[in-house]
């Protein structure tokens, strides 16, 4: 199912000349790789920054550390800011992000499954917030489709 999103996102982004920028934190890259499993994908996606802990989500993607005291990591604020900075790192068109707790244990007080994902395009930025199921491969690979259908949403 990802890599039909994947395909049908890579696709309508070539059509419409736009480009796209990803920042991952619990899907540790798979946004990225999905989207690279596509022929053609470098017409349009331009980078990824894999910010896994909160010293990279500050120190390369500029998520204020203000937002992360205030919200922590797991918040729409951290989601929003994330694919801000990400599309003005790279210069796109687009940004996209997520950010959550895959588990199997809590992670700063959240349960396995709480996700934001976000997206920036123009002067529009949202978030979404995701409550998942089921184990760790399933929550990563349930927010990689997630993301995917909300940016092609987006696209129409």
């Amino acid at each position: 199912m990802a890599n039909e999103l994947a395909s049908s996102l890579i696709k309508k982004l070539q059509e419409k000349n736009l480009t796209i920028a990803v920042a991952e934190s619990l899907t540790g890259g798979l946004i990225a790789a999905s989207l690279t499993e596509i022929p053609g994908a470098s017409s349009v996606f331009k980078g990824s920054i894999t910010a896994y802990v909160d010293e990279i989500k500050q120190s390369v993607l500029n998520v204020k550390s203000e937002t992360i005291t205030n919200f922590t990591s797991i918040s729409e604020q951290v989601a929003l800011e994330m694919a801000v900075n990400v599309r003005k790192i790279m210069k796109s068109d687009i940004g996209i992000s997520a950010t959550g707790v895959a588990g199997p244990e809590k992670s700063a007080g959240f349960l396995p499954g709480l996700v934001f994902v976000a997206i920036s395009i123009g002067d529009h930025n949202m978030c979404q917030k995701l409550e998942l199921t089921g184990d760790r491969t399933q929550i990563r690979n349930q927010t990689v489709q997630e993301i995917l259908q909300l940016t092609l949403s987006r696209l129409v």
